[in-house]
């Protein structure tokens, strides 16, 4: 069979590790305005850090309610997720993604206090949630403390959109 599609010249192979190429970027700001005239709490679009690429938005759910998500690649290579729902801390953290996470720790990023929430399975991302008050921020990824935390600081930082 490999000879077969190898002669087809239909795939290649190409050992070691991919080559970075251009990320992909996605105007957010459109989409996080559209996303705030619908949803009945508060919506923020965080300032970017220098060198942060958007590079998705899209909507999802959360508890069975809407929640706009927007992803982020970070100068190094890091990959962060921002979802913003309505849902009090319990309810966003269970209904994120179905998966089990328990409480691990909290700290505080420029006053507001940062639960992670971790889960005993391999599979299963850390979550970590800010209430903002009018609304909960739970941003997860693959990234260095000090990106997820320059995230949580943006989004504290950034002032609801209009909802006109």
């Amino acid at each position: 069979m490999f000879a077969a599609v190898g002669l087809t010249g239909m795939c290649t192979f190409n050992p070691g590790s991919p080559e970075r190429g251009e990320v992909p970027q996605v105007d957010a700001g459109t989409f996080i305005s559209m996303e705030a005239r619908g949803m009945d709490f508060a919506v923020r679009q965080p300032a970017l850090p220098e060198g942060w690429v958007t590079n998705s938005a899209r909507r999802s759910m959360v508890d069975d309610t809407p929640a706009p998500v927007i992803g982020y690649v970070t100068p190094d290579g890091g990959y962060l997720q921002l979802t913003q729902t309505g849902e009090d801390t319990p309810d966003a953290v269970e209904g994120y993604d179905g998966r089990w996470r328990d409480l691990a720790e909290t700290y505080l990023v420029d006053g507001r206090e940062v639960g992670v929430y971790t889960s005993a399975e391999k599979d299963v991302r850390d979550l970590r949630v800010v209430d903002l008050g009018d609304a909960r921020a739970l941003i997860s990824g693959a990234a260095t403390d000090e990106e997820f935390n320059q995230l949580i600081s943006t989004t504290i930082a950034a002032a609801p959109l209009p909802k006109y």
